[in-house]
């Protein structure tokens, strides 16, 4: 019998198999007998046979093998890419990922093509050279692709008049362990002003400049903050949830802009059915405006 906060477990975190592609190279510690043929007008051994004598020893020491080699480190492949790919690069760019991720993530969907000679010529027209820098580093790529898709809540007073600054921008990174200067922060949308309710929940967008060279727009959430329980405004999963611009003028480009996939807690509860059918719906119609 499992005890109950093992069934609990599995309640709340059911398991979930995938299947993955994998090699195991092993060999044999004993190796079997030669085995001959017991009849003369068959002189080949039939492969029954063969399996029998290794099945059926003794102990079945001829079925025990020792591993010797697990795991094969992932090569890494050359490609260009035909297109905007999150996480991955810009049209033209030509990127080095892990096999199983490009034929996945890039190949199959026809985002990219492997890079030869013949590519090279093919799309010369648009193909970025290799020697063009296109992240100052790679902590610096890594944290575009983050951030491009978070949504970071800029939490404002409910009782005092405020206007959204720079600063308030980078306090909220400060909360995400992210520390900014206020001079890389811009906010080019317009003036946000407050308290107002109507506002609640909605984004703008705030553009953050990494070393003097990469420009990272965030989609930033307006919240309501006050500290008296029976006002505060809860909203469950804010964060996995459509909302509406500040500004109408940005809402082609938040439309535009990644965005978090909803994680297996979300998909689950059915409160957010609707939300997460949003998000779907935003996807494909995205993809459609990438592809174009």
């Amino acid at each position: 019998m499992l005890p109950n906060s093992v069934k609990l477990l599995n309640r709340l975190y059911p398991i979930v198999k995938l299947s993955t592609r994998n090699t195991v190279i092993v060999k044999r510690v004993y190796r079997p007998p030669v085995v001959t043929s017991t009849t003369s007008y068959l002189p080949d051994v039939a492969q029954k046979q063969i399996d029998a004598s290794v099945l059926d020893s003794a102990e079945g020491k001829y079925m025990v093998y020792e591993v010797e080699e697990e795991k094969q480190d992932q090569h890494r492949v050359k490609v260009i890419l035909l297109r905007n790919v999150d996480d991955f690069g810009v049209k033209g760019q030509i990127v080095s990922f892990p096999v199983l991720d490009v034929h996945k993530e890039l190949i199959q969907p026809g985002y990219a093509v492997y890079h030869s000679e013949e590519n090279l010529a093919k799309y010369a027209d648009f193909v970025i050279p290799e020697d063009k820098p296109m992240n100052s580093s790679e902590s610096a790529r890594l944290f575009i692709v983050k951030w491009s898709k978070r949504c970071l809540d800029i939490c404002m007073n409910m009782e005092n008049d405020w206007t959204i600054e720079k600063w308030h921008i980078a306090a909220s990174l400060r909360k995400h362990r992210v520390w900014a200067d206020v001079e890389k922060i811009e906010i080019p949308g317009g003036t946000i002003s407050g308290p107002d309710l109507s506002l609640e929940n909605k984004e703008f967008i705030a553009v953050l400049t990494m070393n003097n060279f990469e420009k990272v727009r965030i989609r930033c959430r307006i919240h309501h903050h006050t500290s008296e329980p029976e006002r505060a405004i809860k909203l469950q999963s804010w964060y996995a949830r459509q909302a509406e611009p500040v500004w109408e003028h940005e809402r082609q480009e938040l439309m535009d802009m990644n965005r978090q996939p909803p994680s297996f807690r979300i998909k689950t509860n059915k409160k957010l059915a609707q939300d997460v059918e949003k998000f779907y719906q935003w996807k494909n119609e995205r993809e459609k405006r990438l592809n174009q």
